[in-house]
């Protein structure tokens, strides 16, 4: 361990308890996401930290006609907020560090009050601790560590604190890269990996909705209707079917987990359809959220989706049904070879003595927006806990420190 490795070290593991105690306080302000609780509250906490810190701040509300593009009717009244903060380091590119402070709603089962962490041997439980808040919190103590140490990385830092990455990110980092508020040179998201694993990029995916119409009629003369859910149970079957056919599809890059390795499809997500229990259903309709192997592209997926509709409409002439797109990217990946994935695997290395495994996340993170929009080299790494969206969400302690040696080591070293 060079000098420079030990200082940091040290700073931080001295720093620990702070840094704990911030996670707790952003934990304790509940940013559920859906609806969108708190927002603003928690950026302006976040901007009087990084202020604190020296490092300027630039506070973005989202338009509300960029809202309505891709927010539902129900959340138009929640404003989006997001917290750009930079450290010019008079350097001539930009590493950028995102995170995301919105968390899923609270679910049931919980012990203690997700929203008030505790503490529990290693462990620091409650609602967003590793998904991802303690990601945010290491990502600045790494910054407040080189600055403290006079350790001045040779690229600018900056930092995207963000809304709405839970239901899909588009007003939160999808708002900054697209509206090119940010113009990163390289990026770290996070989140997605831990300990000696590294993302290098994520599975591709594609959120569909079906509506099915039928034609109501009295629930004791069923033949004077169509009944919507029986001709949308069909047609889910065929979905079902088309699925059993994708899983021969294998990708040939590394994954951070078996499955991940094919394609795979959920159907029914959100489903419902009818009005009275005596009526013939005269409406239907089921989601379908398909994640793509890097292998795949959302453009076939979707003509393959159309493919069934029309074969199903062939076969029942009676069948009414439209598909409407949701969300869909492509995989984000990131060459292994690029200075930021050197980097990154020399801090992860130098921190936890392991050798990294830099793999492609099943799930998906803002990441996409970095790679597939901004055009630049991302990678995904946090803090190690478990239960993200269950009812025992933690993060572990020491690997805060950990994370922030590892944002820190990179930052110092990138070339």
């Amino acid at each position: 361990m060079d000098p420079d490795q030990h200082s940091i070290k040290q700073y931080l593991q001295e720093h620990q308890e702070e840094m704990v105690e911030m996670t707790q306080r952003l934990c304790s302000l509940a940013t559920e996401n859906p609806p969108g609780h708190h927002f603003e509250e928690c950026v302006d906490y976040l901007e009087e930290i990084m202020r604190a810190r020296g490092f300027a701040t630039q506070k973005v509300r989202v338009p509300l006609e960029y809202q309505k593009k891709y927010l539902p009717p129900e959340l138009w009244d929640k404003p989006r907020f997001n917290l750009i903060s930079r450290w010019d380091t008079g350097g001539s590119k930009i590493l950028h560090f995102n995170s995301h402070y919105d968390v899923v709603p609270a679910t049931e089962g919980w012990k203690t009050d997700p929203f008030a962490p505790v503490i529990r041997g290693q462990r620091l439980f409650g609602r967003g601790t590793s998904d991802m808040k303690g990601c945010l919190v290491a990502s600045i103590f790494a910054a407040q560590a080189l600055r403290d140490l006079k350790l001045r990385p040779v690229w600018n830092l900056e930092f995207s604190f963000t809304a709405d990455e839970e239901i899909g990110g588009e007003c939160g980092a999808g708002f900054l890269v697209k509206n090119k508020i940010v113009q990163p040179d390289a990026a770290i998201v996070c989140e997605g990996g831990a300990g000696d694993s590294i993302m290098i990029g994520h599975r591709g995916v594609l959120w569909a909705d079906i509506h099915v119409h039928g034609v109501p009629a009295h629930g004791s003369n069923p033949g004077a209707g169509i009944n919507a859910f029986e001709r949308g149970i069909h047609l889910a079957g065929r979905f079902l079917e088309y699925h059993q056919r994708c899983l021969e599809r294998v990708t040939q890059h590394e994954m951070d987990k078996p499955h991940s390795r094919r394609p795979s499809m959920t159907l029914g997500g959100v489903s419902g359809g009818g009005s009275k229990v005596n009526t013939i259903p005269g409406w239907f309709h089921f989601t379908i959220d398909r994640r793509l192997i890097p292998e795949e592209r959302v453009a076939s997926v979707i003509r393959e989706f159309q493919a069934i509709l029309r074969e199903a409409k062939r076969q029942d002439k009676t069948l009414k049904a439209e598909m409407k797109i949701l969300t869909g990217f492509d995989a984000a990946l990131t060459d292994p070879d690029s200075s930021l994935c050197r980097a990154a695997c020399q801090a992860v290395r130098a921190v936890t003595g392991k050798i990294p495994n830099p793999r492609i996340f099943g799930a998906f993170t803002d990441l996409h927006f970095f790679t597939n929009q901004a055009r630049c080299p991302t990678i995904g790494y946090g803090v190690e806990g478990n239960g993200i969206h269950g009812h025992q969400e933690y993060l572990v302690i020491p690997s805060l420190v950990k994370t922030a040696r590892v944002y820190a080591e990179i930052a110092r070293t990138l070339p």
